[in-house]
């Protein structure tokens, strides 16, 4: 990140850094290699410095760890104590900080071929069978040929539908609902993010206007989904 566009990151309360922080590391601990993020958290009586692994606002604890002498350290930390976050290694996350306003650039690693989508939507369908006990096509919808970044975020929905599905599928009322009312799902990216069900097609828009930040979470996107079952 450079100079001129780190002016353009907005002020955040310490809730919402640790909320940005937690979907950071949820995207960095599947990685082959993480790279988890690096901060100093600063309390009223103290301060930790660690790597950033988890954040529970339910019990309202924050844990960091890091490693000397290859042993392993743990920090948990009252978040309701946090007077000051200070953030290291998260370049390639600057734009979750800026709600939109700093643009997401994927590396060309992270862009899948159109042969590639194809392959992880039939990988989806199967797996949306083994989950839910029927088929279920599964299709991205657009217009001539996507752009690099339609790509990655189409490869980005296929992982929030497999998280919805298996939410679906873990649960037997909403499976049965969800298989009695549903035999083919489509999705778009648009400005919204909208689900409108067309006799058994159900249509899902993903709001692509704040990049990853405006898609919706799984628990979201299931809930959207359910109103029609």
């Amino acid at each position: 990140m450079d100079f001129k566009t780190m002016l353009q990151l907005p002020v955040l309360d310490t809730t919402e850094v640790l909320n940005i922080l937690q979907e950071i590391a949820d995207l960095e601990r599947h990685k082959e290699r993480p790279q988890m993020p690096q901060v100093t958290i600063s309390t009223t009586n103290d301060s930790a410095t660690g790597f950033f692994v988890n954040y529970d606002s339910d019990k309202r604890t924050i844990l960091l760890c890091d490693m000397y002498d290859r042993k392993a350290q743990f920090q948990y930390i009252a978040s309701h104590s946090v007077s000051s976050v200070s953030i290291r290694n998260i370049e390639a996350y600057g734009y979750l900080l800026s709600d939109g306003t700093i643009l997401f650039t994927p590396s060309d690693d992270e862009i899948p071929t159109v042969l590639q989508l194809k392959k992880d939507i039939k990988a989806l369908e199967d797996d949306a069978q083994s989950l839910l006990g029927k088929p279920l096509a599964i299709s991205y919808n657009y217009e001539g040929t996507p752009e690099d970044l339609d790509k990655f975020y189409a490869s980005k929905v296929l992982t929030v539908l497999q998280n919805t599905l298996s939410k679906i599928g873990a649960d037997h009322l909403a499976k049965t609902a969800f298989t009695d009312a549903i035999a083919s799902l489509n999705f778009t990216l648009g400005k919204d993010n909208t689900s409108v069900l067309n006799q058994d097609v159900l249509t899902l828009t993903i709001d692509t206007t704040k990049g990853l930040k405006s898609f919706p979470k799984a628990a979201q996107l299931q809930e959207q989904i359910e109103t029609f079952l």
